[in-house]
Formats: C-alpha cells, sequence, structure tokens
C-alpha cells in the first residue's frame, strides 16, 4: 500500500509531495497531471522488477527524451539534469506490516549525441525499511496508534531476523546476499501491481489463447482466462455487483474451446440472454473487467486506474467507486491481515469527471486530490516551467493558507468549464 509519493525533476514535477491513502481519487483536467503521476509509479515498477534499462522505452510516456522536467529560459528550452522519485509504502510481511520506502534517482546524461552509451541515464537506487523517524505522514494520514505500534513493532522484528535495513537496487544482483533478498522480494511483489489499467475495449472483446494464471493485464486482453480462474464465491460477487451497475445483467459465463486453446465468456442479460463480449458495451467490459481485477486474488495490492470515466455513463461512475472502495484494506485492517495476504487492497484512480466530484462531495476520507498545474519561476536562472501541484479536495483547516486545499464547489467549477 503505497503511503506518500515525492517526486521532483520527472515530467511535470518539482519538489512534489503527496500523501496517498488506501483509496484516492486524483481529479484534475487534461494535462493537469495525472497521467503523469501514475507514469512515476510505473516507472519505478519496471526499474525495479525488470531493470532499470526495461524501465525506459522508445516512445511516450517513458521515453528518454520525455522523462526530466523541461523549462523555458531566455536561452531556449532547457531540462533537469537529475530526476527523483520516492514511494514511501506498507507492505504485508511474515513480521507484520512493514513500512518500506524505495527511491529511484535517475541522472540526465548531457554529452552530445553522438558519444552517448546505448544506456544513457545512470540511475541510482535503493529500497530500504523506514527508520520511522519522520513520522508526519502517519498524522496526516490519519492512521490509528495500534498500526503505529505494528508498523514500529514490524521494523524492530524484521531488522533483528533479517540484518538488514538497506539493499541497493542497482548492485542487486552482486550484493543483496540471502537476507537482502527478501527486503528485495517483498519490494517486487508489491511494485508489480503499480501498472496503471488502461483498458482497451478492443482487447476486451478478443479470446485469449494464453495462460489462465497471470493477473489482469494492463489493457485487459486476458480478462475471459481472469474470468475462468476466480473461484465460484468470488465470480457470484462479481455478478452481485455487475448487476447493480449494469441493472439488466444476470450473470456471467466463463467458456473454454478446447480444440483452439482459447478462454472466451459471455454475459446475461435479462431480455436478451447470453451475450459474446464483440456484441457488449464497451462500459460493460470495462465495468466486468475492473471487478474481476478487484476480485482476483493474484493481483491483490494496488489497483491503478487512469480516466476512470471512459466508456461509462456519468451516473454508473460513483457507484463503481463506491463498490471498489468498500474493498480497500483501511488502516484498521492492515495490523490483522499482513501475514495473510500478499497485499494490501488500494485503490488509486484518476479522473477528469465533475459528475463523480458532485457524487463524492460527503467523502471525508481526505482521499479526494485535486492537481492542477501552476506556473513556477527559477531564481536563479529565471526559467519559467509549468508543474503539476496537489490540493486535498476539501474544508480549510484552521491555519492552513487559503490555497493549501480545494473545495468541493471550487473542483467543480474547474473540471466542468474544461468538460
Amino acid at each position: 500500500m503505497i503511503t506518500r509519493v515525492e517526486i521532483d525533476g520527472f515530467k511535470s514535477f518539482l519538489n512534489f509531495e503527496l500523501d496517498v491513502h488506501p483509496c484516492t481519487v486524483l481529479m484534475g483536467t487534461n494535462g493537469s497531471g495525472k497521467s503523469n503521476l501514475l507514469d512515476a509509479l510505473d516507472f519505478v515498477r519496471k526499474a525495479v522488477t525488470s531493470g532499470f534499462p526495461s524501465s525506459l522505452g522508445t516512445d511516450p510516456p517513458l521515453a528518454p527524451r520525455h522523462l526530466f522536467h523541461h523549462a523555458a529560459g531566455s536561452d531556449g528550452t532547457y531540462s533537469s539534469t537529475v530526476m527523483s522519485i520516492k514511494v514511501g509504502m506498507i507492505v504485508p510481511s511474515a513480521d507484520g506490516p512493514l513500512p518500506m520506502v524505495v527511491w529511484l534517482e535517475v541522472e540526465r546524461d548531457t554529452r552530445p549525441p553522438e558519444s552517448s552509451r546505448a544506456t544513457p541515464l545512470p540511475v541510482r537506487a535503493s529500497v530500504w525499511v523506514s527508520s520511522m523517524d519522520r513520522t508526519g505522514w502517519m498524522g496526516r494520514l490519519g492512521m490509528p496508534e495500534e498500526l503505529k505500534a505494528a508498523l514500529s513493532e514490524a521494523r524492530e522484528k524484521f531488522l533483528k531476523r533479517t540484518g538488514t535495513d538497506w539493499v541497493s537496487l542497482d548492485a542487486e544482483s552482486a550484493g543483496a546476499g540471502r537476507d537482502g533478498a527478501e527486503l528485495l522480494a517483498l519490494l517486487h511483489r508489491e511494485c508489480a501491481t503499480w501498472q496503471p489499467i488502461a483498458l482497451d475495449p478492443a482487447a476486451l472483446r478478443r479470446p485469449f489463447g494464453g495462460s489462465e494464471v497471470a493477473p489482469l493485464q494492463a489493457d485487459g486482453g486476458n480478462l475471459a482466462a481472469v474470468l475462468h480462474r476466480v473461484g465460484r464465491d468470488e465470480r457470484s460477487a462479481m455478478e452481485a455487483d455487475l448487476a447493480a451497475l449494469i441493472p439488466e445483467t444476470d450473470g456471467i459465463r466463463p467458456l473454454f474451446d478446447e480444440r483452439r486453446g482459447e478462454y472466451d465468456f459471455d454475459v446475461l442479460f435479462s431480455h436478451t440472454g447470453w451475450t459474446s463480449p464483440p456484441m457488449l458495451s464497451g462500459g460493460t467490459l470495462r465495468v466486468l473487467a475492473l471487478l474481476a481485477a478487484w476480485y482476483d486474488a493474484r493481483r491483490a495490492g494496488v489497483l491503478a486506474v487512469e480516466e476512470l470515466e471512459n466508456g461509462l455513463h456519468p451516473s454508473r461512475l460513483p457507484e463503481l467507486v463506491r463498490r471498489l472502495r468498500r474493498g480497500v484494506d483501511e488502516y484498521d485492517d492492515l495490523t490483522r491481515r499482513a501475514t495473510q495476504v500478499s497485499g494490501f487492497r488500494q485503490l488509486i484512480a484518476t479522473t477528469h469527471s465533475p459528475a463523480l466530484l458532485s457524487a463524492l462531495r460527503d467523502e471525508t476520507s481526505g482521499g479526494l486530490v485535486f492537481l492542477e498545474q501552476d506556473s513556477r519561476v527559477d531564481a536563479d536562472s529565471h526559467a519559467v516551467s509549468t508543474v503539476t501541484r496537489a490540493r486535498p479536495v476539501r474544508g480549510r483547516r484552521p491555519g492552513e493558507d487559503a490555497d493549501a486545499t480545494v473545495s468541493v464547489d471550487e473542483a467543480i467549477a474547474q473540471l466542468g468549464a474544461t468538460a
């Protein structure tokens, strides 16, 4: 479960900080930085699970030329020379809920292109068990005292048992050792679920001929296999949620074509009977895929969904969020579940829907965050850049600056102006 994100020099972020709740909905207009934030998590995920070179792509959003923050000065444009992404998290472990931090720092190669190496971006990265010296994030997230004590206890148990509190990721194969390997394994398991879900209706409609073991892919292309694999109880719960969100549906029927070796499925509608995926609407497929990912035990961890409203009728979006939010692991659950699960369930979603914000206007957990663009002037170079800043959607507390938060009505007005 991600608890804290700090980003500097990556895309639209300079000195960016965000406390992340078990259910966090990132709201903002197009271009405000919502996708960039999920890209930052995905960049760390790839660097951790596949190695740094694999985290780079040839096309956006993770092509090297697009990673560093850009600014415009009197001498033209320039990019930051260093970018840093630090993510705090709580992971389930044999010792209890363990507080961990992963840090990735990348330095831009400023040499002429003709002398650049195949991997032109040097990297420094590490993971460590939080020292618990800085605990302000716990208070801001409203963590109960029981959880705070459990985090400290799990930390002491882990350090006493393994003797490891820090591992360098850029040299993990050479120096991690047996005890360091356990810390890395916990990090790998957590980061594996940070890939944003960006569902593709075309992929959702196709039969799937691969393995049924893998969790839902980012585009949803293996939805049929996931539906075939999940247990009967989970599928029954999915059917109930699907019927609540799309009232005309009555059931889900997983299928397997033995001759072709392909998984498929049908959805039962009360008036038209069993219907195959090519005949289903994009909204129905998206809802079904998100429910499948949420109920799939193999994907326990973070469910990061980009542009939650795509393909959905605005009236169905708030209820979808409410049903997904029911399944998150709240702070009171973490101590009890830490030794029982492979990942704490967390929802991080982006949206630019004013209808969703209006429906959630009474949300008080602190998980609604408004992202917006802001101009930043560098004091030394006088260069101007556009950066992303985050403001919680709530009333202003005594002593807070006037622009530290944004009210529901202000956020709705900004989202509605660009809808």
